[in-house]
């Protein structure tokens, strides 16, 4: 967590380079912020010891300078293991799993929280009638599994295409600029309109259809 000033970027923005990669979330008041290491670094990145981790932080990002030092202590600094995987199967009788506990998704691209709703609004959607007139079934459980599926999938499968170009980043320390065609393509407002679509809506958006009770 570090504090934010009027003048910082509005949106979400990382910044790649000298093999890792930073993540700041706008939060109104301040960034949640995300250093991305390989599997297995934190230790050595903690030996490296605090100051040398502020350091690559503004370094990384120049104008967090004279900010970094809001991390005083190691307990301000989370470790966060990611994972991409999901469930086999979403439910049993009595039990449905959406989200977080169905499918992990990787924090890339910030958008795990935004499938998560969508599965608790197309739940709603194919539940709430069943659940009004006590009828409900396993299989109805079973349909928004079936419904969500192919969405969460493909979601994971461009997280871990964008996994293996961290992969490269996170194993080359020097600096880093990207290829011509990336720079062309964000610079693109068209292309820019669909990664924001892509985050914010995902590639199945939802929407309540039910009627309130």
């Amino acid at each position: 967590r570090i504090s934010r000033q009027p003048t910082d970027p509005e949106i979400g923005v990382g910044y790649v380079n000298y093999g890792r990669l930073v993540v700041l979330i706008n939060r109104i008041d301040y960034f949640q912020t995300a250093y991305l290491i390989a599997k297995g670094d934190f230790d050595q990145v903690k030996q490296d010891g605090l100051e040398k981790f502020r350091a690559n932080l503004e370094r990384i990002v120049p104008f967090l300078a004279g900010r970094t030092g809001e991390i005083d202590s190691w307990d301000k600094v989370r470790l966060l293991s990611v994972q991409i995987n999901r469930l086999e199967r979403w439910s049993r009788p009595g039990l449905l799993c959406i989200g977080d506990a169905a499918h992990a998704m990787s924090p890339v691209g910030g958008i795990g929280i935004n499938i998560a709703v969508q599965d608790a609004v197309a739940t709603a959607n194919l539940l709430t009638q069943p659940l009004r007139t006590g009828t409900l079934t396993p299989e109805h459980l079973e349909q928004v599994q079936r419904y969500r599926e192919d969405a969460v999938r493909n979601t994971q499968r461009v997280q871990v295409l964008a996994h293996r170009v961290l992969n490269k980043v996170l194993h080359d320390p020097g600096p880093t600029r990207p290829a011509l065609l990336l720079r062309i393509a964000t610079a693109l407002p068209r292309s820019q309109r669909s990664a924001a679509r892509f985050v914010g809506m995902g590639l199945q958006p939802e929407h309540i259809q039910t009627e309130r009770a």
